[in-house]
């Protein structure tokens, strides 16, 4: 393989990583869950101590 040969190969890789980072990054915003949904909607948390008597 030519050193032209690779640098062509690397050019390739570096111009389809920046756009399919963001296409990964968009679907990992959009589809995976943070854990909002461990917390009630009034965004109270469940604090043992507040419940003593």
């Amino acid at each position: 393989m030519s050193d032209e040969t690779a640098l062509t190969i690397a050019g390739i890789g570096i111009m389809l990583a920046v756009p399919l980072t963001f296409m990964f990054a968009n679907w990992i915003r959009k589809n995976v869950d943070y854990g909002e949904a461990q917390f009630p909607s009034d965004h109270k948390t469940s604090d043992p101590s507040d419940s003593e008597s």
